[in-house]
């Protein structure tokens, strides 16, 4: 049976929130955006643990090696070692020569394959955080269908059981609703679903404009 959010308890402001829930964040986060910039992102990563240095693999089909690194020559990372593998440029597989926190892979064709390319950049990196970006290159939700739910709930599932530990504790699972309404919201498996949104500009903002509201659901 498809859910609809029966598990779903509320939506709520988190304004004074944010900082605290994001330092102590694990399990398997669903994080929903619409279209935001990976600079955008870089100011929200950095709340995530805050507390204490941490490493993370970043396995992106949307964004290129290239074009995250030179977003983070502009807005570096705080306390975070980022490892990326790029499903983006893997059909030309460039040159790593040289590169140390990047590998290239195909895009995944299914969740199947996307499990075994969290594995190898588990392997190889031990991280503390996984993000996959985007998880709407592989599952629309504005008209799933039952077998394409349930493969998505299997996919958590598996996850959960071989791949989040003490060490490897928090899984980001992004997901852009730019690429469809959003009419399913799943919620099994799920630990927590954080909502994203730009809000314009503030008068008299001592520092960032781009400013984060966070609404959070407990599953």
């Amino acid at each position: 049976m498809i859910e609809t959010g029966m598990e779903i308890n509320y939506w709520r402001s988190m304004h004074n929130e944010i900082d605290e829930v994001l330092k102590n964040l694990e399990g398997i986060v669903l994080i929903l955006h619409s279209a935001m910039e990976f600079t955008q992102c870089i100011d929200f990563f950095n709340k995530i643990k805050s507390n204490h240095f941490t490493n993370i693999l970043y396995i992106s089909l949307t964004r290129s090696y290239n074009y995250m690194r030179h977003a983070l020559e502009q807005k570096p990372l705080d306390q975070k070692q980022i490892f990326f593998i790029d499903c983006v440029s893997g059909f030309a597989f460039p040159a790593e020569a040289n590169i140390d926190n990047c590998l290239y892979h195909k895009p995944p064709r299914d969740l199947l394959t996307m499990k075994e390319i969290i594995q190898f950049g588990i392997d190889k990196t031990n991280p503390d955080i996984v993000i996959i970006d985007s998880l709407s290159q592989l599952i629309n939700f504005s008209k799933p269908t039952e077998q394409e739910l349930n493969g998505f709930y299997t996919f958590l599932g598996n996850m959960r059981q071989q791949m989040l530990n003490k060490v490897n504790n928090t899984f980001i699972l992004l997901f852009d609703t730019k690429m469809g309404l959003l009419q399913h919201l799943p919620t099994q498996g799920i630990d927590t679903i954080l909502k994203l949104e730009k809000n314009a500009p503030m008068i008299n903002q001592p520092q960032e404009a781009f400013q984060k509201r966070l609404n959070f659901i407990r599953g």
